[in-house]
Order: C-alpha cells, then sequence, then structure tokens
C-alpha cells in the first residue's frame, strides 16, 4: 500500500516514484493498445474541438522533424502521439517502470524508432542545454512541489524561440472544488478527487513567468457535467459553451476545472 505523501522535496520524488512503479507494474502488456490509422483519422478530426487534452497538442504546432521533449511521458501514449505526428521525441519520467511500459508500447505503434524513453527528475534533467525545440506535457505541473527549479531546468534544455505545452486540472477556486466533488464518480476514475492530490493555481505562474512568456487558457466550468451525461453531441455542445462563455465572461475563469499553459523561450539576442 502506497503510504501517504511526505513534505520534502526528496521525499515527494521518491513517493512519486513508488507510486508510479506500482502504478505501471500492474499493466499488462496485452492491455497496452495500438492505435490504428482510423484512430489518427479521428484524432485529426477532433483537433478543433473543446477539449483541453487536444488542444494542449493543437497548440504544439507542426512537429515534423523536431526535436520534442515529453516531461512525464508515463506509459508513453502522448509520445506515440507526437511521433506520429512526424516528432523525434525523448521521454521522461521519475518511473522506471512507466518507461519500461513506454518502450513497449511506442515499439508496438510502430514509432519505436522515433522515441527515446528515460528515467529521471524534472529538477535535474538529463539533456544537455537547448536541445529541444517544442516541450510537451500533460498533468505534470501540479504534481512539481520545487517549480521555481522545475521551470529553470525546462528553461536550460529548451533552445531560443522554443515553446512549451501543458494541460494541467485546475483548482484556483476552493469552493468550486467542493461543489464539484459532490458529482458522483467511480472509485478511481481520473475525475475521482482522490486521484488529485493537487491541482494547478493560478500562484504557481510566477516561477515561470521568471522565465518565459506565459500564455494560459481555462477550460470546463458547465462541462464538468460530462461525467454525467453520456451523450456525445451534449457533451461537446457544453464543451463549445464552455469555451464561449469563458471567453466573454472573465471572472468565471478562476473556477474552470483544466488550464492549458504555454510557455516561449524568448529568442536569443
Amino acid at each position: 500500500m502506497t503510504p501517504n505523501p511526505p513534505h520534502s522535496i526528496e521525499a515527494e520524488e521518491r513517493f512519486e516514484i513508488q507510486r508510479h512503479n506500482e502504478l505501471y507494474d500492474r499493466q499488462r502488456p496485452q492491455e497496452l493498445g495500438i492505435m490504428t490509422p482510423w484512430d489518427w483519422e479521428r484524432f485529426d478530426q477532433i483537433l478543433e474541438r473543446t477539449d483541453p487534452y487536444i488542444e494542449s497538442v493543437r497548440r504544439l504546432g507542426d512537429l515534423r522533424g523536431k526535436r520534442v521533449f515529453d516531461v512525464g511521458c508515463g506509459s508513453g501514449w502522448l509520445s506515440i502521439i507526437l511521433a506520429k505526428r512526424g516528432a523525434l521525441v525523448d521521454g521522461m519520467d521519475i518511473s522506471p517502470e512507466a518507461v519500461r511500459t513506454a518502450e513497449l508500447r511506442s515499439a508496438r505503434n510502430g514509432v519505436g524508432d522515433q522515441c527515446r524513453f528515460r528515467a529521471g527528475s524534472c529538477y535535474e534533467l538529463p539533456y544537455e542545454d537547448g536541445r529541444f525545440e517544442v516541450v510537451a506535457g500533460q498533468s505534470i505541473l501540479h504534481h512539481v512541489g520545487d517549480k521555481a527549479r522545475a521551470a529553470a531546468e525546462l528553461f536550460r534544455v529548451m533552445r531560443p524561440s522554443a515553446h512549451a505545452v501543458f494541460h494541467e486540472p485546475f483548482g484556483n477556486s476552493l469552493m468550486m472544488e467542493r461543489l464539484r466533488r459532490l458529482v458522483p464518480v467511480p472509485s478511481g476514475s481520473p475525475d475521482d478527487p482522490e486521484q488529485w492530490s493537487h491541482q494547478f493555481k493560478y500562484s504557481d505562474l510566477p516561477p515561470f513567468r521568471a522565465h518565459f512568456e506565459v500564455e494560459i487558457e481555462e477550460f470546463q466550468f458547465f462541462s464538468r457535467l460530462d461525467r454525467v451525461i453520456r451523450s456525445p453531441k451534449v457533451r461537446l455542445a457544453l464543451g463549445r459553451f464552455d469555451r464561449a462563455l469563458l471567453a466573454k465572461v472573465g471572472f468565471l475563469r478562476q473556477y474552470a476545472r483544466a488550464i492549458v499553459i504555454v510557455l516561449r523561450k524568448p529568442p536569443a539576442r
């Protein structure tokens, strides 16, 4: 049984390694699916929709031939998407078991020659200065305790004019988070509150602003109801309504569920 999260940065990393090793050790090889051409066609078709995952990938731009860093790569699903879109991907995760799973998954999906994975810490990235043109991350920054150290390391490994895009769970409003938790979800699902011990907040942005030009967009206000609504058409309509509402009514953005963060490294002088 994984213990409760500790408080020091070093203990936090040990806890995350143990937790993720246990998670990926339980994942059977036959569960690591292969993405078919139909999956890729469907993925391209929904790029313009309102899901923050999709929006974060769209904002990565044209990846053909670019060196891309998938930070906190987990089991490698995002790395595969990036490689299928033409990127040369370096994936890193704190968990050696996650790296093993990512290597297997990328090979099964025919992009093993475009992906390289290794275990490492976001506080000491195992890459040379200025290696990456693009950085991608899905639900990773909210796990990072020392965001100043992580931001400095990201800045170091990015080339001048490079950009990074992250999608993060957003919990700026304690009141709204308590209300959202009243909506029932299956235990252990991605929306289970117990799965999110931390969430990204506006107060987490200053360490990144110290190094980068920062853009943010908040997502998902009413579309939190997608957990109980099964109709794809209704869920899509909720997403579109949300995006229009949050664009027009600024004060509601602090109550959103998700945030997409774009970091731009200034050009060389």
